[in-house]
């Protein structure tokens, strides 16, 4: 397969693995991203409760972390985040993160058979390079089996919308999800695949409302 597919949604994230996503725990609900890895340096971001972003180990005290420009990565690519760096004691990786079983939220896609009827289809040869003008998730340039039609997603009783051009980009999906709950927001991850071409979409949910989408290609 070309290199074409071997790009990562986010440039940095080709090193990454799956234990290498977290949030920050910080009980001012916010932490500094500083340019350089030390205290006195420039602070060049502010990241958030349940703001999703990637990092690297090192031995440090300061870890290395790459942040999306674009809160529901619809165009992913080395130009689409920055790096800096905190503390590593704010660190919460998702192997930290709380299982969610309540009932309060709930979360689930509206699948079918995918169908080429009404869609836009570029090909790098015999390979399926996008649809629609987008980068597909989900198989090595074979034709999906599997679409996302809908995403039904509930909070306190409350539908909470998801635009289409959130979920036209990614298949190979199915029901089988972790929650996990960080304060009061509420974190779906899974991996997708059709055999290769896998991987890892994030969404956040809080204030009744979708907070940010991330999608990982190992």
């Amino acid at each position: 397969m070309k290199n074409f597919f071997i790009i990562t949604t986010l440039l940095f994230f080709s090193n990454l693995n799956y234990g290498q996503i977290a949030v920050i725990k910080d009980s001012d609900g916010f932490t500094n991203v500083r340019k350089l890895p030390k205290s006195d340096s420039e602070i060049i971001y502010k990241l958030k409760d349940s703001e999703i972003f990637g990092y690297l180990e090192t031995k440090s005290d300061w870890i290395t972390i790459y942040i999306s420009k674009n809160k529901y990565q619809l165009e992913c690519d080395e130009d689409y985040y920055f790096t800096g760096y905190i503390h590593k004691s704010r660190l919460c990786p998702i192997d930290n993160w709380e299982v969610y079983n309540g009932t309060e939220f709930s979360f689930n896609y509206e699948l079918k058979k995918f169908s080429l009827e009404n869609k836009i289809c570029d090909y790098d040869g015999k390979w399926l390079t996008k649809i629609n003008g987008r980068r597909i998730y989900g198989t090595d340039g074979n034709i999906p089996k599997t679409e996302v039609s809908g995403i039904n997603a509930t909070l306190n009783g409350k539908t909470i919308d998801i635009p289409n051009m959130l979920y036209e980009d990614i298949f190979e999906c199915d029901n089988k999800f972790t929650i996990n709950k960080n304060k009061d927001d509420y974190i779906v991850h899974q991996w997708n695949s059709d055999g290769a071409g896998a991987y890892l979409i994030v969404w956040v949910f809080g204030n009744e409302k979708l907070k940010q989408r991330m999608i990982l290609i190992p």
